[in-house]
């Protein structure tokens, strides 16, 4: 059974909330993103963006529609957003992005128009479906199919620049030395570095990976990391 609620006490930490003024918060349904890597669309328009007072209010404006997320209008308030997915409210013309700060709390950036019209998403699978076609499979969930004669340029960990309009992959960005990243867990989340040097470990352990800013160097998990960009990150908003 699906629980409908949840304490505001046991919430994510990732969720900017107050705690303890009241007992309760919306909990976002299960869907794309997992319970501690999204907010309820509820939550992003009553108590993020302020567009409204109470949970009535901002009940309405996403039931009539006010809210798009990655393009489409979306209509439940419970439904969860989470790292890069682009939300759009057409009445104010604002655009916003959602991203991870350096507290590891999940954040709305606002992003300029043009960049509201794509996505960008990591690769986490690969999969061959029938007629030798290649599935790849993406950090919200999605999948996209790629024709076998372009099978062999995609690889996990790479990142695809996706047109939120016809859902046809716009750019490709491959994860290796020199690319630009953003890291979205560890004691360097938020942070935006390039590839110096990526560690293959034959082991049960994650491959590692040396990142440099700003003359300094640090290492995390590739599994902490989203490509955002070859010579500059695609979104003005990370600033490198």
């Amino acid at each position: 059974m699906t629980r409908r609620h949840l304490k505001r006490l046991a919430a994510p930490r990732s969720w900017k909330i107050e705690r303890k003024t009241h007992t309760w918060v919306v909990r976002p349904r299960p869907g794309k993103h997992r319970l501690d890597e999204s907010l309820p669309l509820l939550h992003v328009v009553r108590d993020i963006l302020g567009y409204a007072d109470s949970y009535r209010e901002a009940k309405r404006i996403i039931k009539e529609g006010g809210v798009l997320v990655d393009g489409r209008v979306v209509r439940d308030p419970k439904q969860g957003v989470g790292l890069m997915d682009v939300v759009e409210v057409p009445k104010t013309k604002e655009r916003f992005v959602v991203l991870v700060d350096s507290a590891g709390v999940l954040r709305l950036s606002e992003i300029k128009a043009t960049e509201s019209k794509t996505k960008l998403l990591k690769i986490r699978g690969k999969t061959f479906v029938k007629g030798g076609v290649l599935q790849l499979n993406l950090h919200d969930g999605r999948n996209i199919l790629v024709k076998p004669e372009e099978a062999g340029n995609y690889h996990v960990h790479d990142t695809i620049v996706l047109n939120l309009k016809d859902n046809s992959i716009k750019q490709h960005l491959k994860y290796e030395v020199g690319a630009i990243v953003f890291v979205t867990k560890g004691s360097h989340r938020g942070e935006v570095a390039r590839i110096k040097e990526i560690n293959k470990i034959r082991s049960p352990m994650p491959n590692t990976v040396v990142l440099e800013k700003d003359g300094r160097e640090f290492r995390t998990i590739e599994d902490y990391l989203i490509v955002v960009g070859r010579d500059k990150p695609i979104l003005s908003v990370m600033k490198k």
